[in-house]
């Protein structure tokens, strides 16, 4: 039972069968309509085509699926059945993990609707080298200055955190390029919770055999790095997307998530309500869908998010990255789109006097993996906080 001060007590599924079964519904029907549209979109129009008005990536397909999975099996239940206490207790964090939320949700949103909402960065050479707001330059240092006082160059609300040498905006390309850190982070979560929430728990509660062997997958994917995978698929077949690289760490990256699990649902098995669920004769998969699948997933979750600020920092250094001759960058992003790390590697060795065009960037990539680690730290404690003790 939740008590006032205690932990938020998530019900991920519900007592009835009818609302399962609405919500399983309801999430198979959502994926149904993503895959046909994917198909549509890829197999009878092309790759390259246009849908909707947009040129949908393969990333971005698992995206939308990701956020329908998350709409359903995450954020539905905390609304509908405890959204006061998640609030309370929200309320309630440190003053740090309530800055690092607003801060992440700021980055979330404008990577989500970000692009919808602003056109696409495109260059404006007249507009050079602008400072941000509240700084200034020369004017001999740009083409044309936007706020002109004096001989000096003000930053301006038109560009409030400055522009390129080619005259693009930063705010534009952090808006757009954020969508990259969102896709990655988002997509390999999700394929990391559901693969390490059923392999723990299966392990765990079948035992002999069976755990033997998913727990030596699980170990050995520990011992396997997703960016050596994504490296040696890099070499091998000279892709090195976006795409690959979400498959390539939601793929590996559940081992050290499985045991964990494992270990929470060995703890949950020893609890009367399972011991008498079996008496009861419940079936195998009712007690672990029903039972035991609800009471770990928040485990799976907590040390799941852990692993964004990894996803994020990877992502930005191989994009930062170039080798073989010619050289090429070794992860490959959309042509539309500058990722973060890509940004701070064009300015990386030319900065000076335009420190602007290194430091907001990096700036906003330091802080985007310190919040992502501070709020990971105040799920844990949120969703798993005997974990901490």
């Amino acid at each position: 039972m939740t008590t006032r001060d205690g932990p938020v007590d998530i019900d991920w599924t519900d007592t009835t069968t009818s609302y399962v079964g609405r919500r399983t519904i309801l999430l198979l029907v959502g994926l149904g309509l993503i895959g046909g549209l994917y198909l549509y979109d890829y197999v009878l129009l092309g790759a390259d085509s246009v849908l909707i008005g947009y040129d949908i990536s393969r990333l971005e397909w698992l995206w939308i699926a990701s956020l329908w999975l998350i709409t359903v099996y995450g954020s539905v239940p905390v609304l509908y059945h405890s959204w006061t206490d998640t609030l309370r207790q929200m309320s309630r964090q440190r003053p740090a993990s309530v800055l690092a939320g607003i801060f992440l949700t700021g980055v979330f949103l404008a990577g989500t609707i970000g692009p919808l909402i602003f056109s696409p960065p495109t260059p404006s050479f007249q507009h050079a080298n602008q400072p941000q707001l509240f700084t200034s330059i020369s004017n001999s240092h740009v083409v044309s200055c936007v706020n002109q006082v004096g001989d000096q160059c003000y930053g301006s609300w038109k560009y409030p955190l400055g522009t390129t040498g080619t005259g693009t905006g930063l705010f534009t390309l952090l808006v757009f390029g954020a969508r990259i850190t969102v896709m990655l982070s988002i997509v390999a979560i999700t394929f990391i919770v559901p693969v390490a929430t059923v392999v723990g728990t299966l392990s765990a509660y079948l035992g002999g055999k069976t755990d033997r062997l998913l727990t030596g997958v699980a170990e050995a994917l520990k011992l396997l790095p997703a960016l050596l995978v994504f490296l040696v698929w890099r070499w091998v077949s000279g892709e090195g997307s976006l795409f690959t690289l979400a498959v390539a760490f939601g793929l590996v990256n559940w081992g050290n998530v499985a045991i964990i699990v494992r270990s929470r649902t060995l703890n949950e098995i020893s609890k009367n309500y399972i011991q008498s669920a079996e008496a009861a004769g419940a079936e195998t998969l009712d007690i672990v869908r029903r039972h035991l699948v609800p009471n770990v997933t928040r485990s799976a979750v907590s040390i799941a998010v852990y692993q964004i600020p990894l996803f994020i920092t990877v992502e930005a250094t191989l994009s930062f990255l170039k080798f073989g001759n010619p050289p090429s960058y070794l992860l490959a992003t959309p042509p539309s789109v500058e990722s973060w790390g890509r940004l701070i590697g064009r300015n990386v060795n030319n900065f000076q006097p335009y420190w602007w065009r290194l430091v907001v960037p990096v700036g906003t990539l330091f802080l985007t993996i310190l919040s992502a680690n501070v709020v990971a730290d105040a799920i844990q404690r949120l969703l798993d906080p005997h974990s901490t003790e």
